[in-house]
């Protein structure tokens, strides 16, 4: 199945929005006037056709926003269906939310440039201006760098719902006022009715996805501190265990620390490996830094999933190469375990040996099976890594698997494109996820 990448994705949303209204638009034989209408700009229109610019692109910039949020809500739904349609709950967070900045700009061209009705009071046009408001705050501080450090996870999550409500006052906005969207069938069908998918996808993640998400129940068996605000986490199951793949990850919830506040962890156990589960978690915010001591054997936990798509099974015919990044380790501890039939090489790059708890277990495993070689590489003695570090043979017949920062992954690809790698042969999971 062909994931729908943002490189896809935004010319798809896009495109149906110029196809719908290029066909509405030339089949209209309406007679929608500006009676006497005002423009942020523009000044005042009197008895202008419908055909102006600024009623036109007004209401296109509206209909993308609410498509574009009512796609984001559908997203947030953890839906599988959705999630393999993206490639994995990780690269759809990532469309997720430079969608919800784009939306913004959209909404800012639609506030200064359509054109507001002077001939009677409507009480969707404050509405209107009371939901425009709220949005863009909801969304600077849902995706502004400088407030997601500052706001802890917990609290950014919940105001992040009321985006649901803002959503639902701009789309009943929407209705309440006069517009050209209402006069065009196809485009009136689209947008209306993606603005009902989207409340109900937001309705359901607020108030149902519980219902229909059961959590698995886990206790922690053992708490292991291995330096370097890195904590290795066993938990035993209660009930049924969690079926997954290696490399998918899970959200986990520790009622001891927080009954309502969850996180994705990456699974470092195996899936054969029922009779337990074990992440590996580098301390790197309000939650998880200091984790080792916030938790004790006997604490309860509550594991949701799996997620994501960072496996091999697709790549198995094919050499290996495998780049982490610091704690970006911790998918390969689980997919080390897979079996395969060509040869893999790891590539760990961590700041300083310190930083490599698993070093002495990758070294073994490397010297017992001649399938697998490591590669420690620590950047305050090597540098930073690059493709020719790695001197790699024949790079384009090879699979890359890379899991580590940014800035890792955006260099890494930059070469490998320049070596002809193919981008299906590229996989990589992101590590934030807001």
């Amino acid at each position: 199945m062909r994931r729908l990448k943002q490189e896809i994705y935004f010319p798809i949303i896009v495109g149906i929005h110029f196809i719908f209204w290029a066909i509405d638009l030339y089949l209209y034989q309406g007679s929608f006037k500006e009676v006497s209408s005002d423009t942020m700009f523009f000044g005042q229109l009197t008895d202008v056709t419908w055909k102006n610019p600024h009623r036109i692109l007004g209401e296109v910039f509206s209909s993308w926003v609410v498509t574009v949020f009512a796609f984001n809500f559908l997203m947030a739904t953890r839906a599988r269906w959705v999630e393999n349609l993206f490639g994995g709950l990780d690269k759809m967070y990532l469309i997720h939310r430079r969608s919800g900045v784009i939306a913004v700009f959209l909404l800012l061209a639609h506030f200064f440039i359509v054109p507001r009705d002077l001939v009677e009071f409507n009480p969707g046009k404050p509405l209107g201006f009371y939901a425009f408001v709220l949005i863009i705050i909801g969304v600077i501080l849902s995706a502004a760098p400088i407030f997601k450090k500052k706001i802890p996870y917990h609290k950014w999550v919940n105001f992040h719902k009321l985006m649901g409500v803002f959503y639902v006052m701009g789309v009943v906005h929407g209705i309440m006022v006069s517009s050209l969207i209402k006069e065009l069938p196809i485009t009136r069908v689209y947008v209306f009715g993606m603005a009902f998918v989207g409340i109900g996808a937001w309705f359901y993640r607020a108030f149902l996805f519980g219902l229909f998400n059961k959590k698995l129940d886990y206790s922690v068996n053992t708490v292991k501190d291995l330096g370097n605000g890195i904590a290795e986490i066993t938990l035993l199951p209660k009930g049924d265990p969690l079926s997954f793949k290696a490399g998918q990850f899970a959200f986990l919830t520790f009622p001891s620390i927080s009954k309502r506040e969850q996180h994705p962890f990456t699974i470092s156990s195996h899936p054969h490996d029922r009779e337990h589960l074990q992440i590996t978690i580098k301390g790197l915010g309000d939650y998880t830094n200091g984790l080792v001591n916030k938790l004790s054997k006997g604490d309860w936990a509550k594991v949701e999933g799996p997620y994501g798509k960072f496996t091999t099974s697709h790549s198995k015919e094919r050499e290996q190469i495998w780049v982490a990044g610091g704690i970006g380790i911790t998918p390969f501890l689980s997919l080390l375990k897979d079996y395969y039939t060509k040869h893999i090489t790891l590539f760990w790059c961590v700041a300083n040996e310190d930083e490599a708890p698993y070093k002495r277990r990758l070294e073994e495993l490397a010297a017992s099976n001649p399938m697998f070689d490591f590669i420690l590489w620590p950047s305050d003695k090597r540098g930073h890594i690059d493709l020719d570090d790695m001197s790699i043979r024949n790079p384009e017949e090879k699979s890359y698997f890379i899991c580590g920062p940014e800035s890792l992954k955006k260099s890494l690809f930059k070469q490998l494109k320049l070596e002809g790698v193919a981008q299906k042969n590229i996989h990589d999971e992101e590590f934030a996820f807001r």
